[in-house]
């Protein structure tokens, strides 16, 4: 029945359907809203698939590159940063219709997305963390096992991907939640060393 549903559904959304996040067996799972409606960013891995096509491709995963890029077949290099995945789906789409194909069914679904998270933190272990959903500068040093003791909790510093940089006092974000910033996939957040 929700198989019903859902062939139902797509008969009836706009455009030419090519267009959607779908699942099909095996593979990765639906991707959320907030997947499907937040920019790519660098250090994104996001899977590429191509159907309907007389030379089937499999599905390609790949990082986004430094230079906020990824390569498929044909047409070589695709800018995927700071596009939405449907964003993608549709450049990718116009790149190779009519041009290679006559028509392409085209998915992006972001696969994994992380934050990093270094400095005087209690778990250094890889100090990349999966994102999952949205999530704060609090959020995410409790994520990587909270400050040490020796942690500067005033000066928490925030690279975002695009080399912007902003600061977080996290003992005033205690008391005043609204000086918590927002941490996106790719950011890197920095815990310095108090000073004694």
């Amino acid at each position: 029945m929700c198989l019903l549903c859902s062939l139902a559904l797509a008969a009836l959304l706009p455009g030419c359907g090519t267009h959607a996040p779908r699942k099909t067996p095996g593979s990765t799972p639906l991707a959320t809203n907030a997947d499907i409606q937040s920019p790519l960013r660098i250090g994104d891995k996001i899977k590429v698939e191509l159907t309907g096509i007389p030379d089937p491709i499999q599905p390609i995963e790949q990082d986004i590159k430094d230079d906020g890029s990824i390569t498929l077949p044909y047409i070589g290099r695709v800018v995927a940063a700071g596009k939405t995945p449907v964003e993608l789906e549709k450049e990718i789409y116009s790149l190779y219709v009519p041009t290679w194909y006559k028509h392409v069914s085209v998915t992006v679904t972001p696969v994994a997305r992380y934050f990093f998270v270094g400095g005087q933190v209690n778990n250094m272990t890889t100090g990349r963390i999966l994102y999952t959903g949205p999530i704060t500068v609090m959020g995410a040093i409790q994520a990587a096992g909270d400050f040490t003791p020796f942690a500067d909790k005033r000066h928490v510093q925030v690279t975002r991907v695009d080399g912007t940089i902003e600061h977080v006092n996290c003992v005033k974000a205690i008391k005043n939640p609204k000086l918590d910033l927002d941490v996106y996939p790719g950011d890197r957040i920095w815990v310095p060393l108090r000073k004694f």
